[in-house]
């Protein structure tokens, strides 16, 4: 997307080299490496200046000897602009301002049109802003955005800063698409960015946003945060005319990016977005994530979307074959982004979350300590039980110990929300998998629960045989208390068998 962008941008500025009025005559080129067309123009222009260079020389050591107001008569009346702009690379920068100066704005505007930035760079630089002012308001004035869109990056900041108000925002948009170095952009937008918003509404308003998705390429990654952002407050509309733009320039390599450097709320309303939900959309935005390696960058998105879209991104991603499902694993867990990929595999069937658990990616200690980090720092046990649930009982004691530096608040939430979800025995399992130290520590804290009677009624009659026959193992170690607690739960369930062995010596069954 971004190729074909810079190879419009090629083909409009040499069509003005070629004295072409309509930039679409050359549309056959846009398929070409903007590299290449961008060099023949330079080429082009190189053999419009280098053919009369030493009469030009001669041209220009003249103009020493005349006076400047002679000097600016003589470049008005008789060598005109394209005249103009040959010899002045070869005069000295300080004369050719003195006679500049002279000139009225709407001739030093046809000349800025015939000028080569990299021969006269020294020249443009030294320009009063001033004289910047008046000559960009002559060529905003017939709309020739690609003479201001080359001069650019060799404008000092602050000639810059005093032509941003004869700018529109549309002037802006147009201007910062024909950029001769692109690099100059995030200056730019540092230079008016209380116009950013303005700008980007344009891009949607006036229905300009192949203009406006370059500009989002172009930027410097630490920007990305701060225009996403901006864009995500403009409203809803803005929001949806950028995703269809996205959608039919197929342009998600561009906007990818910037959604994963979006701030958590504006990445929410972002993902709130039913343009989004499309499933031809979502389609597109897996082709690539998946596929044009912008996985990472999917992720924080695809946390915020509804059940059903994410239900789709997960049967997608689960439909990898496991060597790449295990590399996509493994790419999340390197950049830390479990606490997005933990709700995509609750997101998954039962056997795609069995089979992603069973890779040997999951099997990794260190893979496995980050899943329980990332689960306590973002309160995920709700989403990362099933996940947890599904793997192999060889991790077990990898989890044990994991769960064992918890602090012990960590640890209640942990407690808490299993006791509130359907998988109170993935955590009780695993918890009575520690050293008796470790047990001791989770078996006191339930004891000391203020809500221990929610912890007793999440143990069901759906409760696995292994969770109850896992506490009768360690029931020497259950505080009297607890034991005595679910002694009573197990009766209540009619598992009088694991009641008696649970009740605590010298307690009397009612």
């Amino acid at each position: 997307m971004s190729e074909h962008l810079v190879a419009v941008a090629e083909t409009t500025k040499l069509a003005r080299i070629l004295g072409l009025t309509d930039p679409t005559e050359l549309d056959f080129l846009v398929d070409l490496p903007p590299a290449a067309i961008r060099e023949f123009r330079e080429r082009v222009t190189d053999r419009l200046f280098d053919r009369d260079t030493k009469r030009l020389k001669g041209v220009a050591a003249g103009a020493k000897l005349v006076p400047v107001a002679i000097s600016a008569k003589v470049a008005e009346r008789a060598f005109g602009p394209v005249l103009c702009a040959a010899v002045a690379s070869a005069v000295d920068p300080g004369k050719a301002i003195d006679i500049a100066k002279s000139l009225p704005a709407s001739f030093l505007a046809e000349i800025a049109v015939q000028l080569d930035p990299r021969r006269t760079a020294a020249i443009i630089s030294a320009v009063p802003p001033r004289m910047v002012v008046d000559a960009a308001r002559e060529l905003l004035a017939v709309g020739d955005h690609i003479t201001m869109g080359r001069f650019v990056h060799v404008v000092p900041e602050p000639a810059l800063r005093a032509a941003a108000p004869v700018m529109s925002d549309v002037d802006l948009l147009r201007i910062a698409f024909l950029l001769e170095d692109k690099s100059a952009i995030d200056n730019v937008l540092h230079i008016v960015s209380d116009r950013v918003p303005g700008v980007i509404r344009a891009a949607a308003e006036q229905s300009m946003w192949a203009e406006g998705i370059d500009l989002l390429d172009s930027i410097a990654p630490h920007n990305r945060a701060w225009i996403g952002n901006i864009t995500a407050s403009l409203g809803p509309d803005v929001l949806d005319a950028l995703v269809q733009a996205v959608y039919e320039l197929d342009a998600w390599t561009t906007l990818l990016p910037i959604t994963s450097a979006m701030s958590h709320d504006s990445l929410r309303l972002f993902a709130e977005r039913p343009a989004v939900h499309a499933e031809p959309v979502l389609a597109a935005v897996m082709d690539t994530a998946l596929d044009g390696g912008h996985w990472l960058n999917l992720l924080p998105l695809a946390a915020h979307l509804p059940d059903a879209q994410l239900a789709f991104i997960a049967a997608r991603v689960a439909a990898k074959p496991d060597e790449r499902l295990g590399e996509l694993v493994r790419e999340a867990d390197t950049a830390g982004l479990w606490d997005a990929l933990i709700p995509l595999a609750l997101a998954m069937t039962d056997d795609n979350r069995r089979r992603m658990a069973a890779l040997p990616v999951m099997q990794d200690p260190d893979v496995l300590r980050a899943v329980i980090t990332s689960t306590t720092e973002h309160d995920l046990w709700a989403q990362a039980l099933p996940l947890v649930d599904a793997l192999p009982d060889a991790v077990k004691p990898v989890l044990a110990s994991t769960i064992g530096d918890l602090t012990r608040d960590q640890l209640l939430a942990a407690v808490l929300t299993a006791s509130r979800s359907d998988n109170i025995h993935t955590l009780v399992d695993i918890a009575l998998a520690q050293d008796q130290a470790g047990r001791a520590r989770v078996l006191e804290l339930i004891d000391g629960m203020d809500d221990v009677e929610e912890f007793l009624a999440a143990l069901t009659t759906e409760t696995p045989d292994v969770v109850w026959h896992a506490l009768i193992e360690v029931r020497a170690e259950i505080p009297a208390g607890l034991l005595g607690l679910l002694a009573g739960r197990a009766r209540e369930l009619d598992r009088d068998d694991d009641a008696e062995r649970l009740e605590p010596v010298g307690a009397t069954a009612e």
